[in-house]
């Protein structure tokens, strides 16, 4: 396990106001040419009067856009945030805010057993970057490699940014709308597997797909899901009335980026 962190570096253009932040992924999971493309860590301006006007800015909160333009502001790379991995927003974004306000988080959670609300304090600076061994291999291109149980096929795929999943979206809700039959899971393996059984024509790959059993399926997203980088915000907690212990996903709330002093 990798701990959380970011490097106190910083660019002489920016006097000082700057500071780096390590990638969860490693730069490893993005193509060539991609600007985050081979980087362990991103360069991150500090948080100004001006990122709190974008955080407050009423327009941007209701059209659901308020982060994606608060990391447009704070990051040096040309890079867009729906063109990052999400673990590496998150760990931007975590950042962020420890070196604008400090590592406290006072959240309120809801206990899983008495459903009583209570008040926990996270220490944001605690969070890991999930680093267990894949078992599956990788290649030097980043790609990984997974044999399907059910067909024994050997399959090559790559994962996708969150724009290009978004575009699958949109692709099967135009098809469907010119009656062509297809689902998210058909459109999703098309753009993710690369080859089979060495193999790289799109016929090879769409026919695989088309027939895919449900057993190989199961493996092909376990494998898929096991290689994707993490960040580890899992927050354990007490709850104050009946003593249970809760755990669960850190969630960001109304004073992630507003705490009181």
């Amino acid at each position: 396990m990798q701990k959380f962190n970011m490097d106190d570096s910083s660019s002489s253009k920016y006097g000082g106001m700057t500071h780096f932040v390590n990638l969860p992924s490693g730069g490893d999971f993005y193509p060539e040419g991609h600007p985050l493309y081979g980087l362990d860590k991103v360069e991150v301006k500090m948080m100004t009067t001006k990122e709190e006007d974008i955080l407050t800015n009423q327009s941007y909160i209701e059209n659901g856009v308020v982060l994606d333009k608060l990391f447009e502001s704070i990051l040096l790379a040309d890079v867009r945030p729906k063109d990052m991995i999400d673990a590496d927003k998150m760990a931007v974004m975590i950042a962020a805010r420890v070196e604008a306000y400090g590592p406290e988080y006072t959240v309120t959670l809801s206990c899983n057993k008495c459903q009583n609300f209570y008040l926990w304090d996270v220490d944001l600076s605690s969070f890991e970057t999930d680093m267990t061994t894949s078992d599956y291999e990788k290649t030097p291109k980043g790609s990984f490699i997974v044999e399907l149980p059910k067909s024994q096929t050997i399959v090559e795929f790559h994962h996708l940014l969150p724009d290009e999943i978004e575009s699958i979206t949109k692709t099967v809700d135009k098809m469907k709308s010119l009656n062509i039959k297809t689902n998210f899971n058909t459109e999703f393996y098309k753009r993710v597997i690369l080859s089979v059984n060495g193999d790289d024509k799109a016929e090879s790959i769409a026919a695989l797909v088309e027939n895919m059993k449900i057993l190989d399926s199961r493996k092909f997203l376990k494998a898929y899901q096991s290689t994707v980088p993490s960040l580890n915000t899992t927050v354990k907690s007490t709850c104050t009335e009946c003593g249970h212990q809760n755990e669960g996903g850190m969630p960001v709330q109304g004073n992630f980026f507003f705490p009181e002093f």
